[in-house]
């Protein structure tokens, strides 16, 4: 008991120390809608935020605990303390005699025109604790009524008791009742009954009910919506850093005593939990859940351990959704794209890899670029957190050789791993994880070896109790009742092309490297594998507004109307979607690519504005207009002491046109193109797209908001990591939004008595289809037979016939 209760102290240590540090919230590298915020408020008990006369507070584990306030939960200043830094109230030391001053885990409510405030008391190593209170009629110290009264210890714990009386956690019920979640290891997480009136114990004689148990359980919330109870609790340790093990799973009930059921009806007590939150990328040992609801939208705070930031302990707080039948999901989507275009930097500028050892960035025929791993020990090394997910998806071509060669390895050394190689000691294409070494590994083994000579995408997916490992889109090995997740390998050592062991390096080719925080379906697995490799967002209007490849969802969506073909701008005042900032800051080159139906605009009105602000005015931007004053269409950027207005022709007033900006500073050339014809070539200065400011990006209207509104439709807006080339983006164009083109060539030569058909081994989903006339209408056909993966391509033998004959390839 002494050594898993003092888990719980380091933690409130760490909070202390952190909780005098004050700033704004902040993500280094360009934000994405759905990360946190995150920064220097202060590792506090999340649930305790609360809105008091158009400020939102918060009350922090601390010295006379720490008061901080906000006008837009993202900038916090301290506000003071509860009690005096130097005098608790005086019952606190005869209750708990070896307490030093430092309160713990406060929670807030407001009930009956009063603020009643809970918190800890306790001691390190001791199950000698209390919870007490202290009310307020106001939060805010200008009003002459403001003061804390203390009223005392509401429930006390010690030897012999089957509970732990700390982290407090407080309900309002909808009918006026007033409830007490609380408890840390022992037997559990307990409730008990409060009044309303007094805020202490409704019935002192009548006994807490326990709610949950686990041998590691804590941070209770208790949370009410609709007819559910929802308990939140923590499993596993805090407090160590990235060693952190802490996750937040949840039950609900229709009683706030219980019983509380996981979503397969495993009682809390019993050990059941749904997973809520646990380690993901950046995230480790998210803890101490808190829902706060304002008008129709719900948010989670919790805090963490920055993987990027040496375990530094932060707060987190992302949007809360519901599942159809009422469970709570966290909206933390993140994730990391390696496209290997210019180097080893992620996309999202969050988890840059390095290459090491000879690792070279090479152009691939017909792919653009990718990384050469030479099998004499170059490899690319990636940031520990990002083995914290449940998807990794990539494109390879594997040039062959010794067995236990790795695409991947994740981990810590021989014992503790992730893994994916080509070929195992079996001979089969394998994926592997433990923490145990080889003896303990779960395995998902192909059939067969991974083919060698051409180009296969590979992924694997981690749902809550099932792995599969996908070839080119189709399921070759799947795994159940799976007990083992990558984040709990804990990996410090993340290779793509070498091995935890001393194994042969890697032999080949490796592009396109995605790796997501949640586990993708097999319709997304597809979409990745049909995709150019270098797409890194794909916004589809037509099918939702979230980024289909990526995680660059948009942060506000703001007078424009979603409809069946895409989004309606109607020329509202104000109307606009607003992107992450820094989409194109982190490729040399990159493509914009856009569907879009135009209305007839102002001059000036926006298509796109990306880059920043600064003293009131745009800079270093990129944007484009559809008509200026003077009735041409015309693409602008300006940024690193350059800029250029390029003009493509007449206005584009109500036409409905497929529009691919290219801007390529390693060529010195811009192109755009028009219904998949080039419209215009610059040749000239292009500084490098790292220049571009990261801060802004809106579809719609200028980076200052001074533009006419647009009119048009976008059906489909993307952002491609390189630069596409002409037969990229004439494939694109017919393909027409929604569509995922592909530039591909079929090759057809003569082979003994029939026929071969080619086309290239990374053109996935593809059939072979014969007519024998062209004309209105064709009659085509699909061919039976299978195509055959040989020499980096699909191939196909058809007898000779001396008919004519006309093949083409379609998804």
């Amino acid at each position: 008991m002494e050594s898993r209760w003092s888990l719980r102290k380091s933690c409130g240590r760490v909070w202390v120390a952190l909780g005098a540090v004050l700033g704004a919230c902040a993500v280094s590298g360009p934000v994405r809608a759905q990360e946190p915020l995150t920064g220097s408020l202060g590792a506090h008990d999340p649930s305790t935020m609360i809105l008091c006369e158009g400020r939102y507070y918060v009350f922090t584990t601390g010295r006379g605990i720490p008061i901080k306030v906000s006008t837009n939960k993202l900038h916090w200043s301290s506000a003071g303390t509860v009690f005096p830094v130097n005098r608790a109230p005086a019952w606190t030391t005869n209750a708990v005699p070896l307490f030093d001053g430092t309160f713990w885990a406060p929670d807030i409510v407001h009930v009956n025109g009063r603020y009643l405030l809970y918190y800890s008391v306790s001691s390190w190593g001791s199950q000698v604790s209390a919870i007490g209170l202290a009310s307020s009629p106001t939060l805010d110290s200008s009003r002459p009524d403001y003061g804390w009264t203390d009223h005392g210890p509401v429930i006390q714990s010690g030897p012999g008791d089957p509970y732990n009386c700390i982290d407090p956690s407080v309900l309002l019920d909808e009918n006026g009742r007033l409830w007490l979640a609380f408890g840390s290891y022992w037997q559990g997480i307990y409730v008990v009954e409060l009044d309303p009136q007094t805020g202490l114990r409704a019935q002192p004689q009548t006994s807490p009910v326990r709610v949950a148990w686990n041998d590691q359980i804590e941070a209770a919330h208790l949370y009410r919506r609709g007819g559910y109870y929802y308990l939140f609790v923590n499993w596993g340790t805090c407090c160590a850093g990235v060693d952190s093990t802490y996750q937040i799973r949840v039950g609900r009930s229709v009683s706030p005593t219980g019983p509380f059921r996981d979503r397969n009806g495993v009682s809390l007590v019993q050990r059941g939990g749904e997973v809520f939150l646990e380690s993901t990328g950046r995230f480790v040992g998210p803890g101490h859940a808190g829902v706060y609801r304002e008008g129709d939208q719900y948010w989670v705070t919790f805090h963490y351990y920055d993987g990027l930031d040496q375990g530094t302990p932060k707060l987190g707080m992302v949007r809360l959704d519901w599942t159809e039948d009422g469970w709570p999901v966290a909206g933390l989507d993140w994730s990391a794209f390696y496209s290997f275009e210019t180097d080893a930097r992620d996309q999202g500028r969050l988890y840059d890899g390095s290459l090491y050892n000879g690792a070279r960035v090479e152009p691939v025929s017909g792919r653009g670029r990718g990384v050469r791993l030479s099998g004499a020990g170059a490899y690319v090394g990636l940031p520990a957190s990002v083995a914290n997910a449940r998807t990794v998806a990539f494109w390879a071509r594997w040039d062959g050789g010794g067995t236990w060669q790795r695409f991947l390895d994740f981990g810590d050394g021989t014992s503790r791993y992730f893994m994916l190689t080509p070929r195992a000691d079996n001979g089969r294409f394998r994926c592997a994880l433990t923490t145990s070494g080889p003896g303990g590994e779960i395995r998902l083994d192909a059939p067969f070896a991974f083919p060698t000579g051409s180009w296969a995408h590979v992924a694997v997916t981690f749902e809550p109790r099932r792995a599969v490992l996908y070839l080119n889109a189709a399921p070759v090995a799947v795994r159940s009742n799976l007990n083992l997740v990558p984040w709990q390998i804990q990996a410090r050592s993340n290779y793509l092309g070498l091995s935890q062991w001393p194994d042969p390096p890697y032999q080949g080719w490796l592009d396109s490297v995605r790796i997501y925080g949640r586990a993708l379906t097999p319709v997304e697995i597809r979409r990745l594998a049909w995709v150019h490799p270098g797409l890194a967002h794909w916004y589809d209007f037509a099918s939702g507004l979230r980024d289909q490849v990526g995680t660059a969802h948009p942060r506000s969506v703001t007078g424009v109307e979603a409809t069946a073909e895409g989004l309606e701008f109607n020329g509202a005042v104000g109307s606009h979607v607003e992107l992450p900032g820094g989409l194109i800051t982190v490729s040399s080159p990159v493509t914009l690519e856009c569907f879009v139906r135009f209305g007839t605009n102002e001059p000036g009105a926006r298509l796109f504005e990306l880059g920043d602000v600064q003293a009131g005015r745009p800079a270093r931007f990129v944007s484009f207009t559809p008509r200026t004053a003077s009735g041409t269409a015309r693409l602008t950027f300006n940024y690193s002491g350059a800029g250029v207005n390029l003009d493509i022709g007449p206005t584009l007033d109500g036409q409905a046109l497929h529009l691919v900006w290219v801007l390529d500073p390693t060529q010195g050339r811009v192109t755009v193109y028009t219904n998949g014809v080039r419209a215009r070539l610059y040749e000239g200065v292009v500084p490098s797209l790292l220049g571009v400011g990261s801060g802004r990006a809106y579809l719609g209207r200028s980076l200052v908001g001074d533009s006419p509104p647009l009119r048009a439709l976008i059906q489909d807006f993307r952002v491609y990591a390189g630069a596409l080339s002409e037969e990229d983006v004439r494939a694109n164009s017919l393909a027409g939004p929604g569509g995922a083109g592909l530039a591909v060539s079929l090759v057809v030569e003569p082979v003994g008595p029939g026929v071969r058909i080619r086309w290239p081994s990374y053109a996935l989903g593809f059939q072979l289809e014969i007519t024998d006339r062209l004309g209105d209408p064709a009659r085509w056909s699909q061919v039976p037979s299978a195509a055959v993966l040989r020499d980096d391509f699909w191939e196909l033998i058809l007898p000779w016939t001396s008919e004519p004959r006309f093949h083409r390839l379609r998804r």
